[in-house]
């Protein structure tokens, strides 16, 4: 005889057992069907998948409850039946709404993509199912994101609407109020230190009157952070036992003034006793100990000893050992107050490279970039290697940034990948320009620079120019692996013709044609030895009425025409981090070109050039570059050619003066003429900027120049340099290469000095 209860019958029975309907009790049977029933958006089978159970199984009180459980475990129903028709299990639910929408308005000061990210996190999204407590998750997660940015005024209100078809409308209303600020920082305990001394060390600052201040916002993660850098100061002089009793945040009333209250204890001062070298130590102790900074009775430093372990680690890396680790630990004698400092040492198992791979090349051979390594495959790995080979691959001219990843290989201990992720910049430049001159009359230019020629980083340089009076055809190309041990090959060619005018209409027509073969030759990592030769012939016309005396004192003394056979040598130290926008390192170069005995003019030139990358706070830094160049003849040759003159004035020498302007002028025209000596120095502060967060492609500085162009060495004064200041923005465009924008304010000019304030170039940079 079969139980058979109808559903109200089954309600009132669980009524009568004071029972929830959800858990009436039924006599075991076997389920031999399931019907769902109450189900509106979902299926039959969506239901099945949640229940632990199916047909033949037994319902019981234990698999009754097991059911009931795990669908309401399911957060899809709001309300669970479990009834009984003769053998079949009728499952009768009731949905949650599923949200149709929600709106959150008023949230002027927190938004965007990171709040929506954090609110589907906790299912506040269309489509997705509600439940009451979502509100609550939601409400928790924009109080948390508003105190965060140091609103803790903030009100928050929601606003549930049902909608047909089980659905419901959610809107969140923001009220945000006023952003609260820390009153006062106070710092209980310290006596040794001064309350300045230690604020000063500290990222959260008391509110003032300064406009857009943001340090004066709280926020339990800043003050975490400021906590350890309080540890930091006092253990790095020698406080080792220093310790934070207790913080208090006090909010007041209005909810406008933050009170922050910190309990130091501040202890002994320790010095150290000695130090030593405990574990696998690989390395000779000696050695070892050059590393270390901690001596015997300096002061204890965290900060040292935690340095001194990293050194150690890098010194590990570098012969093979890339998994070190090295443990300062004091061993603190409290009766005099000092300590021993044990680097444990854990070499770990010496790594080999097995692959070197690169990444985010497109239109860069693999052998190009593979050239550039420092670290081989199949050798020890090398810190120090890896870190060069990555600068390397930066320094290319056409390489905009290098990223460096070591992993160790899966099932081997003692073997790592290497892959250098690279991303490309435009190899070049392309030029194009039409104008107009008073002085010579339609201008036409053109060039082509390219630094990665067919993906072989060979570059290749076109450039041409024509006016009424003026033409000039240069071509170069330049190897930079001309052999496997990178001596580089640079062949370029030249011709230049100019009618009437030169220089300023100094008043000489000219024509040169010529050639030079140059080698770069390394000599060390940052070394490299310039060698090479060059010829040119050159013929001078001039006027007597329109030439400068100058020139026709030169005409006079060594002709019109010659052939010069050019010596060209020189030596260049580089250590910067990139080529192209450094910020780190110095480039040193001294070059010196002579032209050989028996040329048809007898001269040389010596070229000398520094510049620094000086770091500052931040990521603000100088960019000091300074020049040398000094040209004098020798010989037969009593006067330096004019069209071998250094001139001054422009974005590469002096801004805020025009062009080539600065400097003797001929005679008697009054024009620049160029000098013998010049000397020059430019001073960028380069200011870092949102727009461009590693500065590898935009550069916004504050300058100064001071130099200028003297006939003679002996006519050297510093009261004729000229100087100026501005600002300047550098930019790096596909077509245009490096492209630059001056505005200056000149400082020592004088009567007679064009001054040019806003200024532009553009050029391959490189």
């Amino acid at each position: 005889m079969s139980f058979f209860l109808k559903p109200r019958a089954l309600v009132a029975y669980a009524s009568l057992l004071f029972l929830p309907p959800a858990f009436a009790a039924v006599d075991p049977f076997t389920v031999g069907d399931i019907e769902a029933q109450g189900l509106q958006r979902l299926d039959q089978g969506t239901v099945l998948t949640y229940l632990p159970l199916t047909t033949g199984d037994e319902l019981n009180d234990l698999t009754e409850r097991q059911a009931i459980k795990a669908l309401y475990a399911s957060g899809l129903f709001q309300d669970v039946q479990l009834l009984r028709d003769g053998d079949t299990l009728i499952i009768r639910v009731v949905e949650r709404p599923q949200i149709a929408e929600f709106e959150i308005e008023g949230n002027e000061k927190i938004g965007g993509d990171d709040l929506k990210k954090s609110l589907t996190d906790v299912g506040l999204t269309a489509g997705e199912t509600y439940k009451r407590a979502l509100l609550d998750q939601v409400q928790q997660e924009l109080r948390r994101q508003y105190y965060a940015n140091g609103y803790y005024d903030v009100g928050i209100d929601t606003t549930v609407t049902d909608l047909p078809n089980n659905r419901v409308s959610i809107k969140v209303k923001v009220t945000e109020g006023k952003v609260t600020k820390i009153k006062d920082i106070n710092i209980l305990g310290a006596n040794i230190f001064t309350q300045k001394e230690l604020k000063e060390q500290l990222e959260l600052k008391s509110t003032t009157w300064m406009p857009f201040q943001k340090s004066d916002r709280y926020s339990k993660q800043s003050l975490g952070g400021d906590l350890e850098k309080l540890q930091s100061y006092y253990q790095d002089r020698g406080y080792l036992k220093f310790n934070v009793s207790s913080v208090q945040v006090a909010l007041s009333e209005s909810k406008q003034d933050i009170f922050i209250t910190v309990n130091i204890e501040e202890g002994e001062k320790y010095q150290v006793k000695d130090r030593r070298f405990s574990g696998e130590t690989v390395l000779n102790q000696d050695f070892l100990a050059r590393l270390v900074t901690t001596k015997a009775g300096d002061t204890f430093s965290r900060k040292e000893a935690t340095e001194s372990a990293d050194r150690i680690e890098a010194a590990l890396s570098d012969v093979g050992y890339a998994f070190a680790k090295v443990t300062p630990l004091p061993e603190v004698d409290e009766e005099h107050k000092q300590v021993s400092i044990n680097y444990a040492i854990d070499p770990g198992k010496r790594a080999y490279v097995r692959r070197i791979g690169f990444s985010g090349h497109t239109s860069t051979n693999d052998e190009t970039l593979r050239r550039e390594m420092r670290q081989l495959e199949a050798s020890p790995f090398s810190k120090s290697a890896v870190e060069r080979s990555r600068v390397r691959l930066a320094r290319l001219p056409f390489i905009e940034e290098a990223e460096v990843d070591t992993k160790p290989v899966p099932g081997s201990d003692d073997l790592v990948d290497i892959n250098f992720k690279v991303k490309e910049r435009a190899p070049g430049s392309v030029q194009f320009g039409v104008g107009y001159s008073g002085a010579q009359g339609f201008l036409i230019n053109a060039s082509l620079t390219h630094t990665n020629f067919l993906g072989t980083g060979n570059r290749v340089e076109i450039s041409a120019d024509r006016s009424t009076i003026y033409s000039q055809l240069n071509l170069s190309w330049t190897d930079p692996y001309f052999t496997a041990d990178g001596i580089s090959q640079t062949v370029s060619t030249f011709y230049r013709k100019s009618e009437s005018v030169i220089r300023f209409s100094s008043g000489f027509n000219s024509n040169v044609i010529g050639a030079d073969l140059t080698y770069g030759i390394p000599l060390s990592e940052f070394t490299t030895l310039r060698a090479g030769a060059g010829v040119s012939q050159t013929t001078i016309e001039t006027f007597p009425s329109a030439s400068a005396d100058e020139v026709l004192n030169f005409v006079l003394q060594s002709g019109s025409e010659f052939t010069d056979f050019t010596l060209r040598t020189g030596i260049t130290r580089d250590t910067r981090n990139r080529t192209f926008f450094a910020s780190r390192g110095a480039l040193t170069r001294l070059n010196l070109d002579v032209t050989v005995p028996g040329s048809g003019v007898e001269f040389y030139n010596l070229f000398a050039q520094h510049q620094q990358f000086i770091p500052l706070f931040y990521k603000f830094f100088i960019d000091a570059n300074s020049t040398l160049g000094y040209v004098d003849s020798y010989g037969g040759t009593k006067i330096v050619p004019p069209y071998e003159n250094y001139f001054a004035g422009g974005p590469r020498t002096v801004r805020g003066f025009q062009d080539g302007t600065l400097g003797p002028r001929d005679t008697p025209f009054n024009n620049p003429y160029g000098g013998q000596l010049r000397t020059t120095a430019q001073f960028d502060l380069v200011i870092p900027l949102p727009l461009d967060a590693n500065g590898k492609s935009f550069r916004a500085s504050a300058f100064y120049d001071i130099g200028n162009v003297f006939e003679r060495p002996d006519d050297f004064k510093p009261s004729e340099l000229r100087s100026a200041a501005g600002f300047s923005v550098q930019y790096f465009t596909p077509f245009l290469g490096l492209l630059q924008l001056s505005y200056s304010f000149p400082i020592t000019d004088k009567p007679g000095d064009e001054v040019d304030q806003f200024q532009i170039s553009f050029g391959s940079g490189f």
